[in-house]
Order: C-alpha cells, then structure tokens, then sequence
C-alpha cells in the first residue's frame, strides 16, 4: 500500500512538474528578438522610427511594455488632466496664501490681544516701516465663506473684503476705518486696518461721560455721514450700533467699523438680518423682509435713543413689533419728533438720511 502510494505520489510530482513546464512560455520571446536581430541591415534600414521605437520598448520586456501602456493611455484619455490641474493650482494657491500671511507678519509688530470672540480676534500693532498704527483681525473662515468678484477685476474676494474695498476707494470717508491690507490662509481671513490713537468704542466712551444732546448729536452727524457713504457706493453695513463705532475721546472724531454682517446694496428686500438682534426692524417680522435704506434709517433711531436714553428703546420682538416708546422728560422736543420719525412702523414713513441731516434737531 505504501509503495503503491509511494508510486502514486511520484506520478503525481512529474506530471505536476511537465504541466508546470508546458505552461511557461517566457523562452518564445527570446527566439523572437534572435530572429529579429538576423534580420538583413536592409530590413532594419526600412523600419520607421516608430517601428524602431517600439521594437526597443519591447526588447525591455514587461516594464517597458507598462511604459508603453502609459503613454498610449495620457495620448489617448486627457480626461484626468483638469483634474490633475486643479489639484496643483489648489496646492499653489495655498502656498500662496500662506506666504502672504507670512509676508504681512513681517511688516508688521503685533502686541496683546484687544478683543476676541466669535468674529475672530483682534491684535494692535505697528508697521515696521513708518511706525504707522494698525489693528489686525483675525476672522475665522465659515463653511460657505461667501466670496464676490467686483466689476472690472478677475479675482473673487472675501464679501467683508471686498466691501471694505469698495467703500475705501478714493476719495475715503474720513468716518470709515481705512483698510490698509488683507490676506487669506486656507484657515483665516486676515485683515490689516487703521487705528485711530486714541480711541474707543462708542459703548465704553458711553460710559465714561455725561451725553447731552449737543455731544450725541456731534457724534450722530458723523455716523450718519458714515452711512450716506456706505449707501453712495453700494454697500449695506447691517450693523451700525454703539459697538461697531471708534470715538477719539479727545477729538470726538468717529470711525465705522465691522463690515462683517454687511452686504451689497439693493432696491429689493432681503429676507435675512445679519446684524445685532435688537436692531431688526418691525417689517421683518411683519412681512418676513425688509428693505436695507428703511432699515439703516430705523437702526439709526435705535442708536439715537440709545444716546440720549442711556438705554435700548425696544428689547423683545413683541416690543419692536407694537412700537411703543417713553421718552424722559429731559428730552427736547425735537429730539423726540426726530426719534419718533426715525422710529416709524412703517419703512414708508421714515425719513432718508438727507433728511434726518435737514431735521431741526440737527440745524437748530
């Protein structure tokens, strides 16, 4: 039994073994090239060069055969190029802006942090190269950072750069903060702004003087000339309230600032308000939209009383919807007749910025 087990298993191994043999045929190729290289020169002298080329691909064996496979596929399919395009421009781009961040580092000397929260952070700092007084934000990249591309220009732009870039063309406001440069990394929005020194913003200098009527109205004269100039060039700041103003507490020069929560100007009505709760007007949630002028004019109202009253006239939607406002008995009657027009309920009835400018609160 062993012996005829024995035999079986050595059957088995040869015939295993000549099948193995008959299934290699890595010798042909061989005896192919030696019959190409006893070819006549004549013959070789008639081959094309493309011939010529591929007889030398296929003297490499495999590999050149997978070399040869590659570049009949990139001849043949370019489809993968835009991609592999796209791919090297998105990594150049990205070097870019990580350069340019760091070339702006460079310029400038930062110090400890001013203001932080969910807009970013805030540094003070100073340019190397003339001393000049700048704060630099740190804006952090949202999900579906919205970029717009301005007439006559290529390049699309962050939305809060390119307002601030609209708005900061010659000739400027000297009401609006200049911005004097901007970056990107693939993380932040970068934005290098003036800073006036000293100042402080309109909420804190609230705080530390009496406000009479002839200070909020040297203060409200300018910010309404801030808001003119945002409208006259087509952007809607959203947002004009205490904290979003520079005061020079020694000059009473005024800055506007922020432009985050704005938007482009237009006649038709928005549907969403980006700017602080208390400042949306009463036909947004009456009708579910707005109009931007309208509602400058009605945030402007609100900061007025706020000037005067030394708090805000409306704090829940109920309030804002029905109106209702008390006035302190120090208040001058032109100050309430402005107020109470600013304040309308109805967007129609409100006055424009020209005329709050030509109100007997103002000239008186």
């Amino acid at each position: 039994m062993d012996c005829d087990r024995k035999g079986r298993k050595e059957r088995h191994t040869e015939r295993k073994t000549m099948n193995l043999a008959y299934e290699e045929p890595e010798a042909q190729p061989r005896k192919k090239l030696a019959k190409r290289r006893g070819k006549s020169k004549e013959e070789q002298k008639v081959k094309t060069e493309k011939t010529e080329t591929i007889s030398s691909v296929t003297k490499k064996g495999r590999k050149g055969n997978l070399k040869r496979k590659r570049l009949d596929v990139h001849h043949k399919e370019p489809e993968p190029q835009p991609k592999e395009k796209a791919n090297k421009r998105r990594r150049t781009e990205k070097k870019e802006k990580t350069e340019n961040a760091e070339n702006i580092f460079s310029r400038y000397v930062l110090d400890g942090m001013l203001g932080g929260g969910s807009f970013g952070a805030v540094y003070p700092g100073v340019r190397k190269s003339d001393g000049k007084k700048v704060v630099v934000k740190f804006t952090p990249k949202r999900p579906n950072e919205q970029y717009i591309t301005l007439p006559g220009d290529i390049h699309s732009l962050p939305l809060e750069v390119a307002l601030m870039e609209i708005v900061c063309k010659p000739p400027q406001c000297q009401f609006v903060i200049e911005l004097v440069e901007w970056c990107e990394t693939p993380s932040f929005i970068i934005l290098v702004l003036e800073r006036p020194d000293p100042c402080v913003d309109l909420f804190k200098y609230q705080q530390t003087v009496n406000m009479s009527e002839s200070l909020a109205r040297t203060i409200m004269r300018q910010v309404i000339q801030a808001a003119r100039h945002c409208r006259d060039r087509g952007v809607f700041h959203q947002d004009i309230n205490s904290k979003n103003i520079l005061v020079n507490p020694q000059t009473i020069e005024v800055k506007l600032i922020d432009f985050g929560c704005g938007d482009l100007l237009k006649d038709t009505p928005y549907k969403e308000f980006n700017g602080t709760k208390i400042f949306r007007p009463p036909e947004l949630f009456v009708e579910g939209e707005y109009k931007a002028k309208p509602a400058t004019v009605w945030g402007l109202g609100l900061l007025l009383y706020n000037l005067l009253c030394g708090r805000d006239v409306f704090c829940r939607v109920k309030e804002i919807v029905e109106g209702h406002m008390d006035f302190p008995d120090h208040l001058s009657e032109a100050s309430c007749s402005l107020l109470k027009w600013c304040l309308q309920q109805d967007p129609k009835k409100r006055p424009t910025l020209e005329q709050i400018l030509s109100h007997h609160w103002f000239t008186s």
